[in-house]
C-alpha cells in the first residue's frame, strides 16, 4: 500500500498503532468531525496561510495529487527557487509536505508552521519525519525551525510580529536515530490484516483526541468509570486498565487514592450523594438581592481581528441575564452581536444597563467571567468602575459542586452540563438542536456574522441565544433547587 504513511498518521502512529491501523483500514469507524473541530482545522490553514506572507520570494507548490506535488517541487528545485511552499517528498512510501521549505547555499531549513503558542513534542517529531524523507531523497538538511503564535507581544492591528521562531535543530536531530525504525513498525502495521491490540488509557486522549474512541474502542466502557475518576493521574488509570478494571464496582477497597477520589467511587458504589448541606447553606447565605445569574459566550481565534487584542484572547460576543428579586420575580436580558464589527462596545452598554449597582452576580466558574470583565475594562476605561464593581459581586456556584455536593450521576465531573440534567431533569443542553457546548456557539457565530442568507442567518441566532440563555437558567433552577435542601 504505497504512500500510506505520511506525517499525520506518523504521529497517530507514535499515540497508537490501533490508531494508526484504522485510520487507513476502517477510517468509517472514526467519529464525525463536529463543527468546532473544523473550525479549528481551518484556523490552522489559515495561519499556515498567512505565514507565508513572511516569505514574499517563496512558490506555492499548489497541486492536490501527490505524485503530482512531488513532481512540481522536483521542478522548482531544479529551476532554482530559493523558498518554496508545500514542498512534497516521497521516500520509501512516505510522504511529506514541508510548509516553508529555503535554500541557504547547498543547505536547506526546514520550517514548520503550528498554530500553537508553544513547542510541543508532537512538533519535534513532526520534523524528524521531513528531515527524515528530505535527507533520503539527497537533501542536506542543516536546520529545522518551528514558527508559532506569538501570544505575548502581538497587538492588533499590527500582525508583524504574530509569529515566533524557534531553532528545533538539537531537538530534531536528537530523534534521528528513531525515525526509520518507527516507519519501518509503522507501515508492517498498515500492511498487517489484523487489528493491532491495544488497551485504552490516557493514549486516547494526548497529544490529540482519538476519532476512534468513542464509536470504536470506548464503545464498551460505562459512563462510571475509573475515567471518571477526579484528578486521577494517567498512569493509574494504565495501572487499573492492565489489571482489567474498568468499571468503578471493581476498584478495590485498598486501592490508594486520595480523600475526594476514595468519596467519588464510594459515592458511586453506593449510588448514594454526598451533599454538605450546612456548607452549602453558609454559601448561599452571603447571596444579595436582585440575584443576577450571568453568563457570556466569547470568541479566541489564533490571529486577531479587533483592535488591542492577542492572539487566543477572548472577547465576549453575548451574555445572557437572569434577574432574580426578592419576591421571587425573574427577569431574562441578553444581547448578541449579529455582525462583523468589534462587539465589545454594544455589548459593554447592554450590560451595564441589565446588571444593577447593588445585588450578587451568579455565574459558573467564576475565574472565567472575570478575566472577560478585566479585559472589558481595559478596552474601556471609563467604565473599569462599574465594571470592577460587578467583579467584586461575582459568586461561583460552581464551588458548591466542586468540594460539597457529590452525585454518582454527575460522572465525576463538576461541569453545568453534567449537573444540570441531575438537579433539574427538565432542562438539558443535549435537548438543544445545533449548539450544547461553547466551542459550538463560537463556530456558530462566527458562520452567523458571516452569512449572506438571512433565513440561515436567523436560525443561527435563534440557536445561539437558546443556547447562552439555557445557561443562565440552568445556574438560576440549580439555585432554586440548592435552596430547596
Amino acid at each position: 500500500m504505497q504512500n500510506d504513511l505520511t506525517k499525520s498518521k506518523y504521529l497517530s502512529g507514535l499515540q497508537c498503532h490501533k490508531r494508526l491501523w484504522n485510520e487507513v483500514r476502517h477510517p468509517d469507524r472514526a467519529a464525525d468531525t463536529s463543527i468546532s473541530e473544523q473550525r479549528k482545522f481551518d484556523q490552522s490553514n489559515e495561519v499556515g496561510i498567512l505565514a507565508r506572507d513572511y516569505f514574499p520570494e517563496g512558490v506555492l507548490i499548489d497541486a492536490i495529487t501527490p505524485l503530482v506535488s512531488v513532481k512540481q517541487t522536483e521542478k522548482a528545485i531544479k529551476r532554482g527557487d530559493s523558498c518554496i511552499f508545500e514542498a512534497s517528498f516521497i521516500f520509501n512510501d512516505v510522504l511529506v509536505k514541508c510548509d516553508i521549505l529555503e535554500k541557504d547555499s547547498n543547505s536547506w531549513r526546514i520550517t514548520e508552521v503550528k498554530a500553537s503558542t508553544s513547542v510541543k513534542d508532537e512538533h519535534i517529531h513532526d520534523l524528524a519525519l521531513q528531515k527524515h524523507v528530505l535527507s533520503g531523497v539527497g537533501l542536506f538538511i542543516s536546520e529545522t525551525h518551528l514558527m508559532f503564535i506569538n501570544s505575548k507581544e502581538c497587538v492588533y492591528p499590527d500582525l508583524s510580529n504574530l509569529f515566533t521562531i524557534e531553532d528545533a535543530t538539537d531537538q530534531v536531530n536528537q530523534l534521528m536515530d528513531d525515525v526509520p525504525r518507527n516507519v519501518e513498525i509503522f507501515q508492517t502495521t498498515l500492511n498487517g490484516n489484523d487489528e493491532p491490540q491495544v488497551l485504552i488509557g490516557e493514549k486516547c486522549e494526548k497529544p490529540y483526541p482519538c476519532p476512534f474512541k468513542k464509536e470504536h474502542c470506548w464503545k464498551d466502557v460505562p459512563k462510571k468509570s475509573i475515567f471518571t475518576i477526579p484528578n486521577l493521574k494517567g498512569k493509574k488509570k494504565d495501572e487499573l486498565v492492565e489489571k482489567g478494571i474498568i468499571s468503578l464496582k471493581d476498584v478495590p477497597n485498598d486501592y490508594s487514592l486520595s480523600e475526594k477520589q476514595r468519596a467519588y467511587v464510594r459515592c458511586v458504589q453506593t449510588g448514594q450523594p454526598e451533599i454538605d448541606i450546612t456548607a452549602i447553606k453558609n454559601l448561599l447565605s452571603v447571596l444579595e438581592y436582585p440575584i443576577h445569574f450571568l453568563d457570556f459566550e466569547t470568541d479566541n481565534p489564533p490571529i486577531p481581528i479587533f483592535d488591542g487584542l492577542r492572539p487566543y484572547q477572548f472577547f465576549p460576543f453575548q451574555y445572557s441575564c437572569h434577574v432574580m428579586e426578592l419576591d421571587g420575580t425573574v427577569t431574562h436580558h441578553e444581547y448578541l452581536h449579529t455582525d462583523t464589527s468589534d462587539p465589545r462596545k454594544n455589548l459593554l452598554e447592554s450590560l451595564l444597563n441589565h446588571v444593577s449597582a447593588e445585588g450578587s452576580v451568579v455565574v459558573y466558574r467564576a475565574s472565567f467571567e472575570k478575566g472577560v470583565l478585566k479585559d472589558l475594562a481595559a478596552y474601556s476605561p471609563e467604565h473599569t468602575l462599574a465594571l470592577q464593581s460587578i467583579i467584586d459581586r461575582l459568586w461561583d456556584q460552581f464551588v458548591i459542586f466542586q468540594k460539597h455536593y457529590m452525585h454518582p450521576d454527575f460522572y465525576g465531573s463538576n461541569s453545568l452540563k453534567d449537573v444540570l440534567p441531575v438537579l433539574v431533569p427538565s432542562l438539558c443542553f443535549e435537548n438543544l438542536d445545533v449548539v450544547q457546548d461553547g466551542l459550538e456557539a463560537q463556530t456558530i457565530w462566527d458562520r452567523m456574522i458571516k452569512s449572506t442568507n438571512e433565513t440561515e442567518k436567523s436560525k443561527m441566532i435563534e440557536h445561539l441565544k437558546a443556547y447562552c440563555k439555557l445557561d443562565t437558567l440552568a445556574m438560576l433552577e440549580i439555585h432554586r433547587v440548592l435552596c430547596g435542601l
